[in-house]
């Protein structure tokens, strides 16, 4: 379980960011693993993809969805890179048309291994990667480093891991086998550089850090972006 004891008390009324279409995007209903709900989606890319990313959105009780401002920049440069890069970005459960409610963490990492499976069947000859934002990496690494029948995530970018309020330990990846990337401002409220240099070295992951900037990438998104996606893609 995530250890949220030291975000503030949610919002009644989160923000939320407006929705947005990615180039050649569709929307789909993923059902969800056996007794869980299904998961609304946004899907796009061509069957015979060589990538296929999921992205992993930050935390649901304050504000967070798939249109959240730094999936989509991400989102919008793997778009660039053509159709032959497959993006799938999804809303937790209890998020936009998604059934069910919150589910501390856990309930959400069931979700992300309901959308790697819809990743794996829609375009089954790609390597795959999960980029996880804030609460999302948390989520997707999780998601990631569970044991699959099939095609194994290759690769993991984790931004904006909020270290002081979820724990990595690298037992929790120990089923994780591809690299590892780290990307943090060097002003981020809930990492610092000295923490993101530890988690680093605790995963075995390539740190990057981007001056400048905070949590939310507020003075960067693009280059956030233009520094994440040759990772993803093994370039």
């Amino acid at each position: 379980m995530p250890r949220t004891h030291d975000l503030p008390p949610p919002p009644e009324n989160p923000v939320t960011s407006p929705a947005v279409w990615l180039p050649g995007e569709e929307s789909v209903m993923i059902e969800g693993l056996p007794g869980e709900p299904a998961i609304d989606a946004r899907v796009r890319g061509l069957p015979d993809a060589t990538t296929a990313v999921l992205l992993c959105h930050p935390h649901p009780l304050y504000g967070g969805t798939m249109h959240s401002a730094v999936v989509v920049a991400i989102g919008k440069v793997l778009a660039e890179a053509g159709a032959r890069v497959a993006t799938l970005r999804f809303n937790y459960r209890g998020v936009g048309e998604s059934g069910g409610t919150y589910g501390a963490g856990a309930g959400e990492t069931l979700d992300a291994r309901a959308a790697l499976g819809e990743l794996r069947a829609r375009f089954p000859s790609a390597k795959k990667a999960v980029c996880g934002y804030s609460f999302g990496t948390w989520v997707g690494l999780r998601a990631a480093a569970t044991p699959v029948t099939g095609a194994p995530v290759e690769r993991v970018a984790l931004v904006a891991p909020a270290v002081r309020i979820f724990q990595f330990v690298r037992e929790d990846a120990a089923a994780f086998q591809g690299r590892l990337a780290i990307y943090v401002g060097d002003n981020d409220e809930f990492c610092d550089v000295a923490e993101a240099e530890a988690l680093s070295t605790n995963l075995g992951a390539r740190l990057t850090v981007l001056p400048g900037n905070d949590h939310y990438f507020l003075a960067g998104r693009r280059r956030l972006a233009d520094a994440v996606v040759p990772f993803l893609l093994d370039r």
